[in-house]
């Protein structure tokens, strides 16, 4: 009877997860997971109905918990461009993989997403992070991004947790988005 229970919900999660994504009242376990399997396709649609670019859901400050949760993952996903990124920028927002594809870390694009939450916009042309100090505007790797993840767990505990978004995450620090 257990393993009925138990298959009736995996069953509906992973429904889920597969259906439609409500741009206007998003949820971030389907937005990880659709961004994972390239899935993700909300977007702007030109006068003939081609897709422009990606839309950026309206995420609010009580989902910013949980995209740092995820942001613990420094997977890079390739292909990227179903990624909501920054339309204004010609910059390509990604980094190579190992085979030379284009892609984007998961964690450091959540921490981007948590920031565009916090400053109501888009905070930088690409979703990539340096460090200021760095001459050579070098990326940085996971472990990096894992330290500049707990700057963000940090500022979620002392302001964002308050509603407080006048001190930025990356305030402070020598890390900065490109």
């Amino acid at each position: 009877m257990k393993q009925i229970g138990l298959m009736i919900l995996i069953v509906t999660t992973c429904f889920g997860c597969s259906g439609n994504f409500d741009i206007e009242n998003p949820d971030v376990r389907q937005f990880v997971t659709q961004l994972k399997d390239g899935s993700y396709n909300q977007y702007y649609k030109g006068e003939d109905g081609e897709n422009l670019w990606t839309v950026f859901p309206e995420f609010t400050l009580k989902d910013i918990p949980l995209l740092l949760e995820y942001a613990k993952d420094t997977t890079l996903i390739s292909p990227c461009d179903h990624f909501p990124v920054n339309p204004i920028s010609s910059i390509p927002p990604w980094r190579a993989d190992k085979n030379g594809k284009s892609a984007i870390m998961l964690g450091e694009y959540l921490l981007w997403s948590a920031e565009t939450i916090i400053n109501g916009h888009f905070p930088s042309l690409t979703p990539l992070l340096r460090q200021a100090s760095d001459s050579q505007n070098r990326v940085l790797n996971g472990k990096e991004i894992l330290i500049v993840r707990q700057k963000y767990l940090d500022w979620w505990n002392d302001y964002g947790k308050k509603g407080n978004v006048s001190v930025l995450p990356l305030s402070g620090t020598d890390y900065l988005w490109m």
